[in-house]
């Protein structure tokens, strides 16, 4: 009887068991915290592969037993756990993560969870950007990210920035980041305008508008560049621009502001008066005591007047900017529409700019497996260019150098010819068009198909379209017989990426992503220029009615790119992660021999804070260390680098007749630049989230630089572009941000980083030149590339200042011994433009209805060669007719005597205007990059004025306030640079300086 109650006990388990496994139908719906059904939801039987989506209203259908676990996600929501039961419908309501929306940070080809990402990136978020007041895009990194340094070249409206991505990465390619807008890469060509002084072209980023930017990811290690293969090596910089959000209230932002701009620091210079008698003293002296006046040297008397050029050239640029953005979303629907319109007005004379802008995102779920939308901007500039430095037109340049004795106007209020090649820049402004039109459209349309659940397939088109017309029509009082030059670029490329990516988690513990994509880009250059000259009056401007043509050329440059990617991303528990990337690329740039090739990256990252040893650290909320390697290329070499070239058209006519002639010599070996980057780093968050420290090592090498090689002369060729040489840039990265005071009427955050960057040049080419001691060389007339030295270095005499007995000027020969009489052969490494640490500082502060944002930049241990200085220290650079700073007055005349400038009777008195270490000035610097202040209407005000505003902010905007810099320095700008290539960085010819902006505006919201 026992036996048989044991057996039936058995069986009834055994139905217990067989029933409860038994698997049934679950249905139901899933539904955000307002109630909007959710499509796409993920839903996944715990521990099993067994998943679904939900559909395009929210409901779902799953598989599952009674006891086992469903777990629902989505994309900034939290987590759902659902246990079956008895019911066979489950419905969930999600609620919102914030913390999650916060942390998903735009990658290559993609978004990744932030504390999950092993790559090394710089995030700079909507808040940090949202009320900084900036001119361009590229403002809105400065001082923000580490490792990542910005140049303002300029003063000058529509100057390209310097952006470098951990230091200089080639020789002779560009060393400027590739920049992505929505998944767009950018054209950013220097060339596609006329030369204005230095090299440093049109910013792209001036097509733009900062106001329409989300947020921006500089990508800095391989593991992060290398899914742009062969653009990545100077890093990406990825800018997001305001997208909606499904299901929230329409907003409408109207942001109102008007600028007014000035010159941050100008030399000080002579008066025409002291200018007169310093040129009269020295004279006299010179002449044995025996008097010598003005008006002997034809400078006119004291008191006759003259002509303030600086103070002329300068003025309070008045601008006005205006945006508007509309934001929302419905159940299916978001999108976000934005107008810009800015006028602006520089403080240099004849340099204005206007740009209007339209912007369109939008995105629908179209069914639960299909989602389309567009991401689309077109902006129109019409920019009045002058010159930037070293130029007739640079209004700076020869404001410093011109006489100030020689007038601007006779007495009749007519302009006046200035006497000597140095113009008058009145006239030439006045007189003169140069004027720059562009039109420019970078957008994308995309699909995302969801076939099956896990796996997403976007597919992406997109397009950079710039059209663009120069036009200069030069009076007849500024080039005689009149002068007309007329520049047509179309720059077109259009490209499509076509992406797979599977994504899912197993068992709860494994998480694994795969992503495999296809790139293909083509791009067209063609550029038409065409000039004349002879116009019977200056009322005729059209080109036509020049009866000499002077210049008619054109030019098509084509270039293609072909890319297969794949990227994999495996976690375990989620804190031990795992990361590989390879991309091959085709590019046309490059040899027969070389067309194809492979980039590559490893990245490994281990969360020690979700181990159990730490979990009794109560005051650590996250610790990780992550490490990668990887390879990049640079493939900024030009159009047809490998190819054999022939010049036509009237360089190759012969007897008459048309004609080729060969310009370049072929080289079908040839390729990019290659860049292997190790990076390691840790990334923390303390007490609550109040401290957050990051710090970073990186060493990038790059090989296959591409250098010029000399050919014998019975190639008919000078030179040949090889890649021969290899490059190093290491260093360190920090950044630490605290929550100071956090209280309730007060706030107070702080955003700190340091970049240390050593650069050297580990191998040149075997035809490179040498030096005297054997070292292969890179020479220019300021720096020069030595092997086992940084890539910048400035070479030139060391001067020692002036002797207070003797009053001669002393230089110290190659040896280190003093010297009167310098040569070229006494040239040194004297310095270096490149920091030894920069960064910046953000304060922010919430006080009440009040908010207060300050933002300082740095940098330290660089130098720069002001070039002018040859010209405006000394008495006679140029003939004795160009005028020079007021230290010049502080010459020697007597023993004792700590004097600038030597005796006017000693042989070094002309010889100080050569080129040596006295232009050469300590540029460290700490500025005050940008001060805000608002003020925010508080709720009752809004209620007051019948709630038509959700919020009403005002604010005022001070940029470049002031700078702590050296002494030396006094009059000049030390964040300045004349040219983007990387063998010239910190020179200048008295390039414009920067601007100091005051704007006042509002923002209202409703």
């Amino acid at each position: 009887m026992k036996v048989l109650k044991l057996f039936g006990t058995l069986a009834l388990l055994l139905c217990t068991t067989t029933v409860l496994s038994q698997e049934k139908t679950i249905t139901g719906t899933v539904i955000d915290q307002i109630g909007i059904p959710l499509p796409g939801v993920n839903i996944v039987v715990q521990g099993t592969t067994t998943g679904t989506q939900t559909d395009f209203d929210g409901n779902y259908s799953i598989s599952a037993s009674e006891g086992q676990i469903l777990l629902f996600t989505y994309l900034g929501q939290k987590t759902v756990r659902r246990t079956v039961g008895a019911s066979n419908v489950i419905d969930v309501q999600m609620e919102e993560d914030a913390e999650a929306l916060e942390e998903v940070v735009v990658i290559g080809y993609g978004n990744q969870e932030e504390k999950k990402i092993i790559q090394n990136v710089g995030i700079v978020k909507q808040e940090a950007i949202e009320n900084l007041q900036v001119v361009s895009a590229d403002q809105l990194l400065q001082g923000q990210s580490a490792g990542t340094q910005i140049v303002n070249a300029s003063g000058v409206l529509g100057s390209a920035a310097v952006i470098r991505v951990r230091g200089v990465n080639s020789i002779n390619s560009g060393s400027q980041p590739l920049i992505v807008i929505d998944g767009v890469p950018i054209t950013d060509t220097e060339t596609n305008t006329l030369n204005r002084g230095g090299n440093t072209g049109i910013n792209p980023l001036s097509y733009v508008n900062p106001n329409d930017i989300e947020s921006l990811t500089v990508l800095k290690d391989a593991g992060a560049t290398s899914i742009y293969g062969s653009r990545g090596a100077n890093g990406v910089v990825l800018i997001t621009t305001k997208k909606g959000r499904k299901g929230e209230k329409t907003t409408v932002t109207l942001d109102v502001s008007t600028q007014f701009s000035q010159s941050t620091d100008v030399p000080d210079i002579l008066t025409a008066d002291e200018f007169r008698q310093f040129k009269s003293e020295v004279a006299t002296i010179q002449n044995g005591g025996v008097t010598v006046s003005p008006e002997d040297l034809n400078l006119g008397a004291i008191g006759s007047g003259g002509t303030d050029w600086l103070g002329g050239v300068q003025r309070t640029g008045v601008s006005q900017n205006y945006n508007l953005g509309v934001r929302g979303g419905s159940e299916k629907t978001s999108f976000f529409f934005g107008l810009d319109f800015q006028d602006s007005e520089g403080f240099i004379i004849g340099n204005d700019q206007q740009r209007a802008g339209a912007r369109i995102n939008i995105d629908t779920q179209v069914t639960d497996w299909l989602k389309a939308g567009m991401n689309l901007g077109v902006t129109n500039n019409r920019l009045n260019r002058v010159g930037v430095e070293n130029n007739i037109n640079a209004p700076f340049t020869t404001a410093f150098l011109q006489s100030p004795v020689v007038p601007a106007f006779d007495a009749d209020g007519n302009f006046v010819q200035s006497g000597s090649f140095i113009p008058n820049i009145f006239a030439r402004v006045a007189l003169n068009t140069d004027e720059l039109k562009t039109f420019r459209v970078i957008g994308n349309a995309f699909t995302e198909i969801t076939p099956f659940p896990g796996f997403t397939w976007r597919s992406e088109f997109g397009i950079d379209k710039l059209t663009l017309e120069e036009f200069i029509r030069n009076a007849e009082f500024n080039s005689p017989g009149g002068f007309a030059q007329q520049l047509f670029v179309n720059d077109d490329r259009w490209l499509t990426n076509q992406t797979l990516n599977y994504a899912n988690t197993f068992n709860d513990d494994h998480s694994l992503t795969v992503l495999v994509g296809l790139n293909y880009e083509e791009t067209l250059n063609t550029r038409s220029n065409v000039s004349s000259t002879g116009f019977l009056t200056d009322g005729l401007r059209n080109l036509g009615s020049g009866s000499t043509p002077t210049v008619l050329n054109g030019d098509r440059n084509p270039a293609r790119l072909f890319g297969l990617f794949s990227r994999v991303s495996y976690d375990y528990k989620g804190k031990y992660l795992v990361e590989g990337s390879v991309r091959r690329d085709g590019s046309s740039r490059f040899g027969a021999n070389n067309r194809f090739g492979y980039f590559w990256s490893a990245a490994a990252g281990w969360i020690i804070s979700e181990e159990s040893f730490l979990e009794d650290v109560s005051f650590l909320d996250f610790l990780s260390l992550r490490a990668s390697i990887g390879t990049v290329g640079n493939d900024r070499l030009g159009s047809f680098p490998s190819l054999g070239l022939f010049n036509a058209g009237p360089i190759g006519d012969y007897n008459g007749e048309s004609g080729v002639i060969p310009s370049q010599p072929e080289n079908p070996d040839l390729k990019w630049e290659e860049s292997e980057t190790l990076d390691i780093g840790i990334k923390s968050t303390w007490l609550n989230g109040r401290i957050n420290f990051n710090a970073s090592y990186f060493k990038k090498t790059t090989s296959d630089l591409l250098l010029q090689q000399t050919l014998p002369p019975q190639t008919g060729f000078n030179f040949i572009s090889r890649n021969i040489g290899e490059m190093e840039n290491s260093g360190l990265e920090f950044e630490l941000s605290t929550i100071n005071v956090s209280s309730e009427n007060f706030e107070w955050r702080t955003n700190f980083n340091l970049t240390t960057i050593d650069n050297k040049v580990t191998r040149l080419n075997e035809d490179a030149a040498t030096d005297l001691q054997g070292r292969r060389i890179i020479d220019g007339p300021i720096q020069r590339a030595i092997e086992g030295e940084p890539l910048n270095n400035f070479f030139l005499i060391r001067y020692v200042g002036v002797n207070s007995q003797t009053g001669d000027a002393e230089w110290l020969d190659v040896n280190g011994n003093i010297t009167t009489n310098p040569g070229s052969g006494d040239r040194v490494v004297t310095g270096s433009p490149l920091p030894d640490f920069s960064g910046g500082m953000t304060n922010t502060f919430k006080i009440f209805d009040f908010d207060l944002s300050v933002l300082m930049n740095y940098s330290y241990g660089n130098e720069v060669v002001i070039d002018g200085l040859r010209f405006a220290d000394g008495n006679d650079a140029i003939g004795g007719i160009v005028n020079i700073r007021r230290q010049n007055l502080n010459f020697w005349r007597q023993p004792g005597d700590n004097a600038f400038l030597p005796s006017p009777t000693s042989s070094t008195f002309n010889l100080f205007n050569q080129r040596s270490s006295q232009q050469q000035l300590d540029a460290s610097y700490l500025r005050l990059k940008n001060v805000t202040l608002g003020y925010s209407l508080p709720e009752k005000a809004l209620e007051r004025l019948g709630n038509i505003f959700s919020g009403v902010r005002f604010y005022v905007t001070a940029t470049n306030l002031f700078t702590i810099k050296a002494d030396e320095m006094d009059g000049i700008d030390p964040e300045v640079t004349d040219d983007i290539d990387p063998l010239f960085q910190g020179e200048s010819f008295f390039t414009a300086p920067q601007a100091q902006l005051y704007s006042f505006g509002a923002r209202l919201t409703f």
